[in-house]
Parts: structure tokens; C-alpha cells; sequence
């Protein structure tokens, strides 16, 4: 018989893991909207700022960062 607690740390376990990869493809987003911006025109590359994008990671919480130009 599983215990409560253990479904309800396991619960916790998978939304969080949940929360890193929505956090990875929102970043993931916002790095193919700005490189849609540069392809059609919208911004030059002389304006162009890096954008934070964060890895995917397991449920380790390795918060390591990459930027996009």
C-alpha cells in the first residue's frame, strides 16, 4: 500500500519537473521569435541583444544559462 505522503512527494516531483520544461520552451520561444524578427527584416544585427535561454534540466534544479544572439 503506497503511503500518501509518497503520492504526494511524487506529485510534487513531476510538477516540478513540469515547471523546468515549460521554462526551457517559453525560453526556447522567445529565442525562435526573436531570430523570425531578424529574418524578416524587423531588427539588424548591429541591434540585436542576446536573450537569456534556459536549458531543460532533470530534476537535478542545475540552473545553467545560454544566450542567443
Amino acid at each position: 500500500m503506497t503511503s500518501i505522503y509518497d503520492v504526494i512527494k511524487e506529485k510534487e516531483n513531476h510538477i516540478a519537473i513540469l515547471q523546468t520544461q515549460i521554462s526551457g520552451l517559453q525560453a526556447e520561444i522567445e529565442a525562435l521569435r526573436v531570430a523570425a524578427r531578424i529574418l524578416e527584416g524587423g531588427i539588424g544585427p548591429e541591434t540585436v541583444r542576446p536573450v537569456a535561454v534556459q536549458t531543460p534540466v532533470a530534476a537535478g534544479g542545475d540552473k545553467n544559462k545560454r544566450f542567443w544572439p
